[in-house]
């Protein structure tokens, strides 16, 4: 096949709508968020807090222990994918997906704490000395704040078991860019205990991109298997635990970058610091070209159209400069697609520089 069409009509303009969010309502959780306060809590409770905070100081314990080099449980398997796309104030944002094994885990419940640390980082963050007043009066002293990361997150959740289906959790954080270890703790919540349960602790490397420092990039490829319209413009609180929702639409990835030939793969990219005219006017070229793996490597299967990106149809007030991101995507019907494993190699070439950008994702076709 020589190429394809250049994918559903609007996609484009979906993809806008999807991925333009992300740099302009997303909230960057930085503290280890609070839990609520009622005006009267009933014992029950009082009872429930008492134990989530007995919890979370022995997650804590145990990242600290991972970061000092102790050994650290691996009671089941955690397996880790991200992506990167730019976010405000010079920051980016990471959606996690984390993937278990339902038969390693006990029971539904589970606790998880997200720890993000520059790299190499071995020794606990210490909390702030206290100050000449609260040594004159102990008594009266407010605690001491907790250890300061680039960022740290708690929850507890039932994870959601499907037959045949692993368990998978999703996940947002946001920090600038750099290198960084991010500590993985999950925690098995047996019913009617706190502490009982089994424990894993998952170090991932993670080296953040720099968006902000003028040069052409492109974020991460997503490849997923649909958009969802949700029913309501997803909250500030609700972002880290929907990474992948901006505003009232949210992505659905295929994890596992598996899709069946009666699906179409909705491939997404943001474009940063493409080159501009002194009227604030680009020209961008995407060509998406598939290669299909075989055993004595790999061959050309298909392309679609190339797509083109200009400012004229981002409407007068488009700005790159100011931190507005671009969108290329494709939705491309599978139906022709033999089963097996393909390359996706997609080329931005920004025709006012001749720089070129080029982006791989593998993926598969099943029956």
């Amino acid at each position: 096949m020589a190429s394809l069409p250049g994918g559903r009509v609007g996609l484009q303009v979906l993809a806008a709508g999807v991925l333009s969010v992300a740099c302009g309502t997303l909230v960057l959780a930085d503290q280890r968020p609070q839990p609520a306060k009622d005006q009267k809590p009933d014992a029950a409770s009082q009872a429930v807090a008492a134990a989530q905070q007995q919890e979370i100081q022995s997650l804590l314990r145990t990242a600290d222990a991972a970061m000092s080099g102790q050994p650290a449980p691996a009671d089941f398997p955690i397996q880790f994918r991200n992506d990167f796309l730019k976010a405000l104030g010079n920051r980016v944002w990471v959606p996690i997906t984390l993937t278990m094994d339902p038969a390693k885990v006990a029971g539904q419940g589970m606790a998880l704490y997200l720890r993000v640390v520059p790299r190499g980082m071995t020794v606990p963050a210490a909390p702030p000395p206290p100050t000449d007043k609260d040594k004159k009066n102990p008594k009266n002293a407010i605690p001491a704040p907790a250890p300061s990361y680039p960022f740290e997150d708690v929850s507890f959740f039932d994870a959601k078991i499907a037959p045949g289906q692993p368990i998978r959790i999703a996940r947002g954080i946001g920090v600038p860019s750099g290198s960084y270890d991010l500590y993985i703790v999950m925690h098995e919540r047996a019913a009617g205990a706190t502490t009982a349960g089994k424990t894993s602790v998952l170090k991932k490397p993670i080296e953040v991109p720099n968006y902000s420092n003028g040069e052409f990039a492109t974020s991460t490829v997503i490849l997923a298997e649909r958009v969802d319209q949700l029913p309501a413009p997803i909250t500030p609180d609700q972002q880290t635990e929907h990474p992948y929702a901006f505003g009232q639409t949210e992505i659905v990835l295929s994890p596992e970058q598996k899709f069946k030939k009666s699906q179409e793969l909705i491939v997404l990219m943001q474009i940063y610091n493409p080159t501009l005219t002194p009227e604030k006017k680009f020209n961008l070229e995407a060509t998406y070209t598939f290669y299909r793996q075989e055993s004595g490597g790999e061959k050309r299967f298909n392309s679609t159209e190339p797509q083109t990106l200009t400012a004229d149809p981002m409407g007068p007030g488009f700005d790159p400069s100011s931190g507005s991101s671009i969108q290329a995507g494709q939705g491309v019907p599978l139906q022709s697609f033999p089963e097996g494993a393909y390359r996706l190699e997609i080329k931005v070439t920004d025709k006012l520089s001749a720089k070129v950008l080029t982006q791989n994702v593998t993926f598969t076709v099943t029956p």
